[in-house]
């Protein structure tokens, strides 16, 4: 059997490690991270798809109390310092949906985003 030459190698090496580095940072569909950071969440717009199952992962970086609240889907939840929390539903009709700290004068400093439900 031949030898592989290290120029042969070296590429294929680096071509598995970049797919590998790239499926790391990814989420599965319908899946979200946004994490509460300095009284604002890190990712102020979400996109899901109508009709399938949503997990919104939530996760408090404060030393303080956040809560995270979508009307629309009757979602009310509190996160106490440091704690994260896993949400899941299923939206059904598409539009933008927002969502928001309730904490006492959070909302008004800007602690607001939109989940985005698309066919």
């Amino acid at each position: 059997m031949k030898k592989l030459r290290p120029f042969i190698i070296f590429p294929l090496l680096l071509l598995i490690l970049t797919w590998l580095l790239a499926a790391c940072g990814r989420t599965a569909p319908n899946e979200a991270t946004i994490t509460i950071k300095e009284m604002a969440f890190t990712q102020s717009e979400v996109t899901v798809k109508a009709g399938q199952p949503v997990t919104l992962r939530l996760v408090n970086r404060d030393g303080y109390t956040h809560a995270f609240d979508m009307d629309a889907f009757d979602i009310h939840t509190s996160l106490a310092a440091n704690e994260t929390a896993v949400l899941r539903f299923t939206p059904e009709e598409t539009g933008r949906y927002p969502f928001y700290c309730s904490s006492p004068g959070h909302e008004m400093a800007g602690m607001v985003g939109t989940l985005i439900v698309e066919p």
